[in-house]
């Protein structure tokens, strides 16, 4: 049996229970297909002491691991974190062959201080047999601008939709004391910046008669008491109903309970979007910002809507849209989402990441 050992700054925790979900979920596939996984991983910390801690703490097992097991690949995700460790474990097991699994802002730097990690993770790519990558605007950003080959890249879907979990819920509204008789509008997802959440309350607020619907918001992050203050400044405070992060399991049910989907990040590094899928899949109509990952799966008005990118009014004009909209038209936009999603079955793409790990 083939050994690897994972290792990861990104994996879910009891209190960020959709963080880095998608490296739990190809844990899980490799093991499901007859590899031995072992992982090493980083879950999320909120204070700086906890990161330092975490940090330390993460690069001691990985190191451990390495030196007192066997192991034919080591597999990372979010390379400019992983990239210091890539580089002891290759020196250390020179015949291991390393994949990296790039995700985000280790290559794409949304600011700064993700800029200051690109000449590390630059250094860190020769060294690598393979780089596996979410979407094929990934794959465009890592030939253009880091000089991979494109036999060195392969494409995998960040883990898949798990149908049976992702799917869409009878009653879902009543068995979270929602009204079944309003539209539900919402969004999911961190409070953090480039998120879009601020875009979302904006778009909220110049709804017209915004108390005849249903506004929910599912999530945790820094920004939080940020966005309570602006959900006050917009006197929503009565129109929204606030619920911290979900397992994936619960989500399926918020999913199914949202009749509009609002995906309104700007972060140029969302290297697909799982969550605009995960809500296709259960049934909501997606309106998602115009740019980035999810470019590669919506069509506009045909599977799903775009807006522009942080224009609050163009998201509610959208939203606007959808809501006048009937019922032809809703299922017609609902049934070829629901054929998109299904495109990225867990169970279809499995093999794909099992074939990327046999053919190296």
């Amino acid at each position: 049996m083939e050994k690897i050992l994972l290792i990861s700054n990104m994996y879910p925790s009891k209190k960020y229970k959709h963080y880095g979900v998608f490296v739990q979920n190809t844990a899980s596939i490799l093991k499901n297909n007859g590899y031995q996984v072992d992982v090493s991983a980083l879950k999320k910390k909120d204070s700086k002491l906890g990161k330092l801690g975490g940090y330390l703490s993460f690069y001691i097992k990985s190191i451990f691991l390495c030196l007192f097991h066997r192991y034919d690949y080591l597999y990372a995700h979010y390379i400019s974190h992983c990239a210091l460790l890539i580089k002891i474990i290759k020196k250390l097991k020179p015949s291991i062959k390393v994949i990296v699994n790039v995700h985000g802002n280790d290559v794409v730097p949304e600011d700064a201080h993700d800029e200051k990690f690109i000449p590390l993770v630059k250094s860190t790519l020769p060294l690598i047999d393979l780089c596996i990558v979410p979407s094929s605007y990934y794959q465009k950003v890592m030939m253009e601008q880091y000089g991979l080959n494109e036999d060195k890249i392969k494409i995998f879907p960040s883990g898949g939709i798990n149908f049976d979990v992702f799917q869409e819920i009878e009653n879902a509204k009543e068995k979270l004391h929602l009204d079944p008789n309003k539209k539900c509008i919402g969004y999911i997802g961190r409070y953090e910046k480039r998120k879009g959440w601020e875009v979302f309350l904006k778009a909220i607020s110049l709804l017209e008669n915004v108390k005849q619907y249903q506004i929910v918001m599912v999530g945790v992050g820094e920004d939080e008491e940020k966005a309570n203050a602006l959900i006050q400044e917009y006197h929503l405070e009565n129109v929204i109903k606030k619920y911290p992060m979900q397992t994936q399991k619960e989500l399926a049910l918020f999913y199914s309970a949202i009749d509009i989907f609002c995906f309104p990040t700007y972060r140029k590094s969302d290297s697909l979007g799982l969550v605009g899928l995960e809500a296709m899949a259960c049934g909501c109509i997606v309106i998602a910002s115009n740019m980035a990952g999810p470019t590669s799966y919506i069509k506009n008005q045909e599977n799903g809507f775009f807006f522009k990118p942080r224009d609050g009014k163009d998201l509610n004009q959208k939203i606007e849209d959808i809501l006048s909209m009937n019922e032809h038209q809703i299922k017609e936009i609902k049934d070829h989402a629901y054929q998109t999603a299904k495109a990225y079955d867990v169970n279809d793409i499995s093999q794909n990441l099992v074939d990327i790990f046999n053919g190296i």
